[in-house]
Formats: C-alpha cells, structure tokens, sequence
C-alpha cells in the first residue's frame, strides 16, 4: 500500500466551538430551503459494535428544490460479510415526523425518540440514538469556512454530536443486538459537489474518556483546510496541529487503514490509528468516496471505535491537481527548506 500524507505548516486548525445549544424537535427535521437549485440537507450516522462485530455508515440526501433524495449505506461484519445501497435521484418523500428519508433509509424523531430505519433488500435495522449532549457542536460553517471552491460552499449550516445507537440489525438473516458508539451530523445549505476536489474525515471515541475529530479538503479553486480535535473527559485539548496519514490499496480507493497525529500547544503528541473492518464507496454526483468504519488504537492502545472517510478523485481524473502539497508539481530543483509547502500547478 502507498501512504499519502499532509504536512502539518499548512492550513488553520478549526475545531468548532462547543455549545449548551439544546436540541428541538424542529432541527431533526427538513429546514426551510433557499432558492438555490443545488440547496441540500443531509444526515449521517456512524458506528461499530465490536462486541457484535458489525458496524456501518449511512447517509440520507435531500435535494429539496429539485425533488430528488440520494443515500449511501453500508453494514458491514467482521467476517467480510457487508451490504452496501447507494442510489442517486429517488423521489422525495417528505415525513410526517420530523426527520429524513431517502429510499430505504429512514432517521426521524418518533415521539420523543430519534430513531434510524433500513428495510433493504438483505439487511435491515431499527436503531434508537442517544445523543451525548455535551458532545454537541453547532458549526453553522465554520468548521468548512476554508472549503469554499469556485462553485460554492458545502454547506451553510450544521450540527454534529456523538451518540449512542441501540436496537437490532439483521443482516443475512442473522439478527443481532445492537449498543454501539455512535456519530451523527446534519447540514444543510448549498452544496455543490463540484466544488472541491478531495477531502478526508476521521471521528470516533476511546471509551468514554476521548473523542477526536478530524477534517481536511481542497477546493476546485486549489483552496486548503484542514482541522482537528481532541476532547478528554469533557475538555477541549489545546491541539495546535494535526495531520493525517492514510494507506490506500492498489485501487486508488480503497482506504483500510489510517493514521492521525496530533501535536499539542506543549509539544506533546497523540497518535490516533484506525483499521477498518470493511467499507464501500460512496457516491452522489461527481464525488466517488470511500465510507468505512473500524477499531481505534489511541498512542498504541487499542479500544475505541471510528469512521474513516476519504474522497480521494471525486471528479474522476477530468482535471489536474491544483493544490499538491511539497514539491510534487515543480519541475527542476527544489530546495529542501521548502518541503511542505504548497505547490499550486
């Protein structure tokens, strides 16, 4: 496998601002839609039951003004057993509850009760997430302020929070009980799909002790950001980088291991390595994704839990790079003093 990594001299580490916002009932559901044909909302959700051996990614697309619904998902097993739906320009279907549907996929407020459904053809599942509401980040963008690309922004508004999801998945006729670690987010706002070239995401807990995030992405206009953070038994750590590391198979796509290193404000650093247990590849327009979950070692200590996203040539190949960190781009003689810094074609 080939490692690709990012230098940690480039881009501004953003890692949101944790918030006593309090969740309604309202915010679960479709928000009021702007004129732009390209306004979206969405839903995501990640876990892994290690007990249970499986885990999964799952996400439902909304376009309201063009009357079209898109979702990835993927479960996958321990054993390599998975099941993988992912479908592009479904009919809408609005919810009586609050909440999103999209082909076979379901998250909705039921009561009192945030719920996740999937009747597909050779899985389904009916889980209850809990939120942990001190884990709650209203971004409303700023996590992607350094994403915009020449088309636009990915979305103009956005909570992300971790949880917990119980409940039964049965997959190939194989029914298991569910209590998992959990991520979810909702967005919405104008998202054009054409506006960045690749991005990278990594999430997850260790125990109830740590949680960590990570993001990074580059625009069609060569734009670059990236962001990182560590939470510790409530607390934000003072992270002042972070960098990632991913191990990328013979396909270009398929990313079944990386790594995270974060270094903090004193110097002290932390290592964060994901190995997944399986994935697919998720796509909506021009954007072709790798979608994993998998088992967490923190400093070499194994027992947490992540999602591992990676967009590695959404436009598949039509364009040349236009943000290559180092001197991968330059012809002739480079100084090595000048390894890191971006090289724009």
């Amino acid at each position: 496998m080939v490692g690709t990594h990012d230098s940690a001299d480039v881009g501004v580490i953003s890692v949101g601002i944790l918030t006593t916002m309090t969740l309604t009932p309202q915010d679960e559901g479709l928000h009021p839609a702007g004129d732009d044909l390209d306004w979206q909302e969405s839903v995501y959700l990640g876990w892994r039951d290690a007990q249970a051996g499986l885990g999964g990614n799952h996400r439902i697309g909304n376009e309201l003004n063009r009357g079209t619904a898109n979702v990835w998902c993927g479960v996958y097993q321990d054993d390599g057993t998975r099941f993988r739906h992912n479908a592009e320009q479904l009919p809408l279907v609005r919810l009586e509850h609050p909440g999103l549907s999209g082909g076979p996929q379901q998250l909705f407020l039921d009561n009192e009760v945030l719920r996740f459904v999937l009747d597909g053809d050779g899985c389904r599942m009916d889980l209850e997430i809990v939120d942990d509401p001190a884990s709650l980040v209203d971004s409303t963008g700023e996590a992607f302020a350094g994403s915009k690309g020449a088309a636009g922004a990915i979305f103009s508004s956005n909570f992300h929070v971790f949880c917990r999801v119980r409940g039964t998945v049965t997959l190939e006729g194989r029914a298991s009980r569910i209590d998992a670690p959990a991520w979810r987010d909702h967005s919405w706002g104008v998202r054009r799909w054409d506006s960045f070239l690749a991005s990278r995401s990594l999430g997850g807990s260790f125990g109830d002790s740590l949680q960590f995030n990570y993001g990074s992405m580059v625009g069609v206009n060569g734009s670059f950001f990236r962001h990182g953070s560590l939470v510790r038994e409530g607390q934000r750590l003072p992270v002042a980088s972070a960098t990632m590391l991913v191990n990328v198979d013979d396909d270009s796509m398929r990313c079944p291991e990386a790594e995270v290193r974060y270094c903090m404000a004193d110097g002290e650093t932390t290592s964060i390595r994901i190995e997944t247990i399986g994935g697919m590849i998720g796509v909506t327009g021009t954007r072709y994704g790798w979608e994993s979950v998998g088992d967490v070692s923190v400093d070499g200590q194994p027992g947490g839990w992540g999602f591992l996203e990676v967009n590695n040539n959404p436009r598949n190949g039509h364009d040349p790079p236009t943000f290559v960190l180092s001197e991968a781009l330059t012809n002739g003689i480079v100084n090595g003093a000048a390894s890191g810094a971006p090289d724009r074609g």
